[in-house]
């Protein structure tokens, strides 16, 4: 006499089995199959599309290190500026504070032939982009460069031709212009 219940039958060894290995947690494995395979094939796109918007930008200046005008300067010596680095260039202005003489370029003038009201802050003689053009870029805001320097802000930029503002010159106040826009300096 036995006190337990009744006994139940087990199923045959064989089927039960075989049921409990095509589940894993509960999921039928083809579709864990497929959802892996679809992962992968996702990281695989994601990695070609990263490798190809990295490598499509080249950040390449137009000097070697090994020139005389040093990393970031062509041979005379010019910063070389472009669309990428003008930031970095307005905030090094900015943070040194020097002022390159207006030999024979006047920033004046050429403010007002851009219709820009803003005081001229700083400016620097710069070769733009991978061409290397001869240009001036302008620092300009409403605000004075210690101001500036020592809270930091919003500040507009402008890359223009050196003929800007001359009588003399052959173009358009819209050709000499390069390059407008706006740029965040931070304080010191």
């Amino acid at each position: 006499m036995s006190i337990g219940g009744p006994r139940r039958a087990s199923p045959p060894r064989g089927d039960g089995d075989a049921r409990r290995a095509r589940r894993m947690l509960g999921v039928p494995i083809p579709l864990v199959l497929v959802a892996l395979l679809a992962s992968a094939a996702l990281g695989i796109v994601l990695a070609v599309a990263l490798d190809l918007a990295t490598t499509s930008r080249s950040l390449s200046t137009a000097t070697s290190i090994d020139s005389f005008g040093g990393a970031g300067k062509n041979s005379s010596g010019l910063p070389v500026v472009s669309e990428t680095t003008l930031g970095l260039e307005v905030q090094r202005l900015v943070d040194t504070g020097t002022i390159q003489p207006m030999t024979t370029f006047d920033a004046a003038q050429c403010l007002d032939e851009q219709d820009i009201p803003d005081s001229l802050l700083i400016m620097e003689e710069v070769a733009w982009g991978t061409e290397e053009e001869a240009a001036w870029l302008m620092v300009h805001g409403p605000m004075n460069r210690e101001t500036l320097r020592a809270n930091g802000g919003i500040v507009s930029a402008t890359v223009v031709l050196p003929g800007c503002g001359t009588d003399t010159a052959d173009t358009t106040p819209e050709e000499d212009l390069l390059w407008t826009g706006d740029v965040m300096i931070g304080s010191l």
